[in-house]
């Protein structure tokens, strides 16, 4: 079989022996499989981490990027949305608390599986158009296992994933809370581009303005 390609600076050329019908597979092979591989695999933190204790461990999934186990402790009552909050005491803002496995949704984020040991967790996307920086906090009702709670700042953006901890003891997830950093100000200030009708109107201004001077003089 004889394949003609054209080229601007060197006219046909003959590529003998090549199979086209060969070709095809390979390369519907090479569409299919490079952007599967390109795609980002969801990313699992664990908080503390395997290396700090061998005890409860709390896992946050998201895609693309990661996120990062902030903090953790052995109290419940450290992130129970109260004056004793080590969120609120660290600058961060509450902005939702969700504890009932009635509804499993507040107004700003959503949670699945409380009272269990794993679940997914849901953000309006409009709470990144307010704060800088979204972190969701995990508490454990009861049991011996340590830590009590962990939180996670959220990767720029995210808006979903999935939680779990291990090994399951007490009574499962007891309450989550949502905390915002770094508040965008509601009103910012804007300088507003005049349109071509309005710089029209302002050099015509001008120049009056400047005749009127001459005319005094």
């Amino acid at each position: 079989m004889l394949v003609y390609v054209m080229s601007s600076h060197l006219g046909p050329l003959h590529l003998k022996g090549l199979h086209v019908r060969k070709l095809l597979p390979i390369c519907l092979f090479a569409l299919l499989v490079v952007p599967a591989a390109a795609q980002a695999s969801p990313i699992a933190v664990n908080c503390p981490g395997s290396a700090n204790t061998a005890d409860r461990e709390f896992t946050l999934t998201t895609d693309p990027a990661a996120a990062t186990c902030l903090m953790y402790g052995d109290d419940a009552n450290q992130l129970n949305a109260n004056a004793l909050d080590v969120m609120i005491a660290a600058g961060w803002t509450l902005i939702d608390k969700d504890d009932a496995p009635s509804t499993n949704s507040d107004n700003w984020f959503t949670v699945t599986g409380l009272g269990a040991t794993s679940g997914t967790f849901s953000i309006d996307s409009a709470a990144w158009s307010i704060w800088d920086d979204l972190a969701i906090g995990f508490v454990v009702g009861g049991g011996r296992v340590d830590p009590k709670w962990a939180v996670f700042s959220l990767p720029e953006g995210e808006t979903e994933g999935l939680w779990a901890n291990a090994p399951q003891q007490g009574g499962g997830l007891s309450h989550t809370i949502l905390y915002g950093r770094g508040e965008v100000p509601p009103d910012r200030d804007i300088t507003a581009v005049p349109e071509p009708a309005s710089l029209l109107l302002l050099g015509s201004g001008l120049t009056l303005a400047a005749r009127r001077r001459r005319a005094k003089r």
